[in-house]
């Protein structure tokens, strides 16, 4: 009875002064204990190798420098926890070598350090899209890429595919998303007039598909030229 009482009082003191320590590094004295974002920083930088896949066709000393330079980006990281370039390019290497989820993970933190970063937002998506097949995330993530920077094609590309292929029953936002790239990215309207076109064959709205061409016709000629040629109804 008597050890079990000492034990009581040892577990008691221990716990005090833990609650005092925790006190003195919530106040900024002393530092004792990992910090949230500090075990958040660790379980993003963790490599697991058994995630890793080589490139088909990749020599197997081009895949171990690979891994090799995963490691190192991962000691420059820790000494630079703050700089995103740096968490961007642990990412990408985590996506070269197959392992999306912890690349994804990496371009969070950029999106953490760096909010307005419209490249990272666009890696999430497409890992999402392509990889994880999370279709609602990777539109997310590309709507997030277009609203920092609207004129970004990647992103429009992405969303092409995703509601042509993959996000079926969101296919209403294909035009709609068409019409925005139009305004925003000016440079490549012949090309999102082109989809557009295309999409509208596929439906069998040719009256859509004839007004889309006509648009295209004023850009490239020999493009809404091609169309008539391989589509009787466009004529």
């Amino acid at each position: 009875m008597f050890t079990s009482k000492k034990i009581g009082i040892a577990v008691g003191i221990v716990i005090i002064i833990l609650v005092i320590l925790w006190y003195f590094q919530s106040q900024g004295f002393i530092k004792v204990f990992p910090t949230s974002e500090e075990r958040d920083v660790k379980k993003i930088l963790q490599i697991d190798e058994s995630k890793f896949s080589p490139a088909e066709g990749l020599p197997e000393e081009a895949y171990q420098a690979k891994i090799d330079s995963l490691y190192a980006q991962k000691d420059v990281v820790i000494e630079t926890p703050e700089d995103s370039s740096q968490w961007m390019l642990f990412g990408n290497i985590k996506e070269f070598l197959n392992d999306h989820e912890g690349a994804i993970r990496a371009w969070e933190k950029v999106l953490e350090l760096q909010p307005l970063n419209f490249a990272a937002a666009h890696n999430i998506a497409t890992n999402y899209q392509y990889f994880l097949k999370d279709f609602l995330k990777a539109e997310n993530y590309y709507l997030m890429a277009l609203d920092l920077r609207p004129d970004y094609t990647p992103a429009y590309q992405g969303l092409m595919d995703l509601y042509l292929f993959n996000l079926k029953e969101k296919q209403d936002m294909f035009e709609p998303t068409m019409l925005m790239a139009i305004e925003t990215d000016v440079s490549n309207a012949a090309s999102y007039y082109s989809a557009l076109t295309n999409f509208f064959i596929d439906q069998e709205d040719f009256v859509k598909a004839k007004n889309y061409l006509s648009r295209l016709e004023t850009l490239k000629p020999d493009s809404a030229e091609e169309f008539r040629q391989n589509y009787l109804e466009l004529r």
